[in-house]
């Protein structure tokens, strides 16, 4: 099987649509009846993917605008590239705008339908009407792949084909020691709620100020739908690093804490039970799907309900990491790309 594979986000790995992007590709280099080629926007170099599968297509230099950058590369450029390879299918890992038509079979993965339900995103020409063109781009594809239940049951497309995300956790963790400390991993968009979590944790800080928080990611840009975050007593902010690195902080950590609104599966979670850190997050259906209902849930997440989440870890904090982890263990790459392949053929 030839499969043509959009890399836009293989530059963006920090991600979650780059990291499930790099997990997918990681394990379909392992599958020897699979051969794929990968458009990316710039030169790169992964582990794990055949450095023959990757072709560099630059975006168009004279289309100044970084959007229109972007939408022409996926509209016209990576199109015109796989139309001359001859392949089976073409895969889209993301929805985006495309042709009406393709000499390839088309498949593409929703991860959530945020950007065309939330008010809060549906600001600006360019930005509305770019994601507009991409849920359009659903009607002309010959398979459709959504990362979560949750995310299929939001789209309300029944043919829809569940491809959940998974983690591949490096193989030595450097030794850190944060037992005291609770983490946040993720953006820090409108929907991600960081400042309502600092807020909580300044109340926790008052009642416990030996615990800390730590803030894994940083803003992808400046703009009215990444919020500034302020500043709290207790917080260090360690901004976007390895995965090496996060997972070795995850693994000693007392906690990670998510108050996000909204998600299409969450992989922060899932990174969080599979090295034994504790997950509190706010009670969203697919934070109960992803965790298989093991992780602490709030209704209403706020400074009160984050102090009783956490002692009730301290009480109970051996058997909860028992239970997240063999929730983490219902995920694989290799799961998952068994589904995917299954459904192409």
């Amino acid at each position: 099987m030839k499969l043509g594979i959009q890399g836009w986000f293989l530059a963006q790995p920090h991600t979650g649509i780059g990291k499930h992007c790099l997990g997918l590709l990681r394990e379909i280099a392992r599958r020897p009846n699979v051969q794929a080629v990968i458009p990316v926007p710039m030169p790169m170099n992964h582990i794990g993917i055949p450095k023959h599968w990757i072709k560099v297509i630059r975006p168009k230099w004279w289309l100044f605008h970084a959007s229109l950058k972007k939408w022409y590369w996926e509209r016209y450029q990576v199109p015109r590239f796989f139309s001359k390879q001859r392949l089976q299918w073409e895969l889209y890992p993301y929805p985006c705008p495309l042709p009406e038509h393709s000499s390839s079979l088309r498949a593409m993965t929703v991860h959530d339908t945020i950007l065309w339900t939330d008010k809060r995103y549906m600001k600006g020409f360019l930005k509305s009407n770019y994601h507009r063109a991409s849920k359009h781009t659903l009607v002309n594809m010959d398979k459709l792949f959504c990362v979560s239940d949750a995310t299929r049951k939001d789209l309300n497309i029944p043919s829809a084909i569940l491809l959940p995300n998974a983690v591949e956790i490096p193989k030595e963790l450097n030794n850190t020691d944060h037992k005291k400390d609770l983490v946040y991993l993720g953006g820090y968009a409108l929907h991600k709620q960081v400042p309502s979590l600092i807020k909580a944790f300044s109340f926790v800080r008052k009642n416990q100020p030996e615990t800390g928080l730590i803030l894994l990611g940083e803003a992808h840009h400046r703009s009215i739908y990444y919020p500034q975050v302020p500043d709290c007593e207790g917080v260090t902010r360690m901004g976007t690093l390895t995965d090496r690195q996060i997972y070795s902080i995850l693994s000693s950590a007392f906690a990670l804490v998510h108050f996000s609104d909204s998600e299409g599966f969450n992989m922060p979670l899932l990174q969080a039970m599979s090295v034994g850190c504790p997950v509190i997050a706010r009670d969203l259906p697919v934070n109960c799907e992803v965790s298989h209902g093991k992780a602490l849930l709030l209704k209403n997440p706020d400074g009160p309900s984050l102090l009783k989440a956490i002692k009730y870890i301290r009480r109970h904090r051996e058997d909860i990491i028992q239970s997240q982890f063999k929730a983490a263990g219902n995920y694989s790459w290799k799961k998952s790309v068994n589904i995917l392949l299954e459904n192409l053929r």
